[in-house]
């Protein structure tokens, strides 16, 4: 993730959670500005000024006076009291939420008041009766309740200015929030810009990335296109050059066979031995030959299966016979080892014993006199065919088991029998195997030995003979001539 994002997802989660925290505060400041509103200056201002026009009718209340006036001021001073009492009913019911907006503490200077005004109110019957004293119980206690609404408008007032200045610090902090708020606004803006415009370039990046790759694409196409037709071209020169070499080889390996079988008369010793180097060198050309046609073909796509049923361990035990001369040569011997009954396959018979010559070729070469080459042709329980070829040579380092399966390859092994080779055999072996839906590993181990497994899928296997169980011994060093037990 880029730095954009980060400041961008970061800014937009402050942003995000600091609204919530926004509304306990807008909440404080709406009751702070309810409780310090004055809501109730009006009402205690109207109680101060009925309490004094309830005290000023009292102390009219002068002795000796006219029967008429007294009559007036005693109306007067019942007329102020109701008045008082009135503005006491304006005021909240007792433990009711109404006094929470007029300020905590005011409903107990009302109380008071309105005790002393029930007080007076108990001795209203002296007033028709004793105007003189009622003029002086009145007109104490109502000092006591101007005294009381005064203390209770200073505490009021005290407490005015606490909740002012509480709301003055709400206000103060709700601006930082505020300010902060705005910050982390304007960063999420300049954010976002910033993302916007790193997106615009990258999507242009991205444009011309994509310009290249497919310039690249096109090239790359007629490249392809270059190598399928130059690989044509050369598959064809191939099997050109192949058909054409092969009229001359059979010229030199027909005049050659007939020189070495005296023919036209018998050769001296020197000459015998020329003409069977020439035979020899051509078969080994023709060989070679067939081995470059045969892989022209596979990679075309060109090779035909001539399928039918091929007893595989038989087929082996051919491939070793013919191998019998050069193993005995190279004091090699080669072991066959097969299940009871034979092994039944459906394949070309030409192809898999073309597959076995080049798995038993190439393991007589690389392993040295003394040695021992194993052939085991089994049917695994899956239903897999296969065929393990392994041999007491000088085996392969772990770092050529693959480029050995590539066409003119060969493993770096000074150690080998020295032997005219191409790098043909084992890629014509795996395509060979391919061609019949199988595969070909190989594991080795430098000093040790080789083993290379072909296995054939189970739709390929087909019912036993009955044959028995045969061990076919190849050549041996000591007896220098094959022992065939099949």
């Amino acid at each position: 993730m880029s730095l954009g994002k980060i400041v961008w997802t970061v800014s937009f989660v402050l942003v995000l959670c600091s609204m919530p925290m926004l509304i306990p505060d807008l909440i404080g400041i709406q009751r702070s500005v309810e409780v310090s509103s004055g809501a109730g200056d009006r009402y205690d201002g109207e109680l101060s000024a009925d309490l004094l026009r309830f005290q000023v009718a009292v102390r009219d209340l002068e002795p000796g006076s006219q029967p008429e006036v007294i009559e007036e001021v005693i109306e007067e001073v019942v007329l102020r009291l109701d008045n008082v009492f009135t503005r006491l009913n304006a005021f909240p019911e007792p433990d009711s939420a109404g006094w929470y907006t007029w300020a905590a503490g005011r409903e107990a200077g009302a109380a008071e008041v309105r005790r002393v005004l029930d007080q007076i109110d108990r001795d209203l019957p002296l007033l028709r009766t004793d105007p003189a004293a009622f003029r002086a119980v009145a007109d104490r206690r109502a000092e006591e309740a101007v005294a009381i609404h005064w203390r209770m408008q200073l505490a009021m007032g005290e407490q005015q200015n606490t909740l002012v200045g509480r709301l003055q610090h709400q206000v103060s902090v709700f601006q930082m929030k505020l300010l902060g708020y705005g910050a982390g606004f304007i960063v999420l803006v300049g954010a976002l810009a910033w993302l916007m415009r790193s997106h615009m370039r990258s999507e242009k990046e991205l444009q011309a990335t994509n310009r290249q790759l497919r310039d690249l694409s096109e090239s790359l196409v007629v490249a392809r296109d270059a190598a399928v037709r130059s690989n044509a071209a050369k598959s064809n020169f191939l099997a050109n050059v192949s058909h054409e070499l092969r009229t001359p080889l059979n010229a030199i390996l027909g005049f050659s066979e007939a020189l070495a079988s005296g023919i036209f008369g018998r050769l001296p010793g020197r000459q015998a031995e020329y003409v069977g180097d020439i035979h020899l060198s051509g078969q080994r050309l023709l060989a070679l030959i067939n081995d470059i046609l045969d892989l022209a073909k596979l990679d075309a796509g060109k090779l035909e299966l001539r399928e039918e049923v091929v007893a595989l361990d038989k087929l082996a035990a051919e491939a070793i016979r013919g191998l019998r001369e050069t193993s005995s040569a190279a004091g090699v011997t080669v072991d066959l080892t097969s299940v009871a009954g034979g092994v039944m396959v459906l394949g070309d018979p030409l192809r898999l014993r073309q597959v076995l010559d080049n798995l038993l070729s190439n393991a007589v070469k690389f392993t040295p006199t003394g040695g021992r080459i194993e052939v085991a042709v089994e049917r695994l329980a899956d239903g897999h065919t296969v065929v393990i070829v392994t041999d007491t040579g000088i085996g392969i380092p772990a770092g050529d088991l693959a480029r050995v399966f590539l066409p003119f390859e060969q493993s770096d092994s000074r150690r080998a029998r020295p032997a005219q080779g191409t790098g043909l055999g084992l890629p014509l072996v795996r395509q060979l195997v391919e061609s019949h839906g199988g595969t070909v590993g190989m594991s080795s181990e430098p000093g040790v030995g080789t083993e290379v497994t072909v296995e054939l899928p189970p739709e390929r296997a087909l019912p036993a003979e009955g044959n028995p169980r045969s061990i076919i011994k190849g050549n041996s060093a000591a007896k220098g001539c094959p022992r065939n037990t099949a």
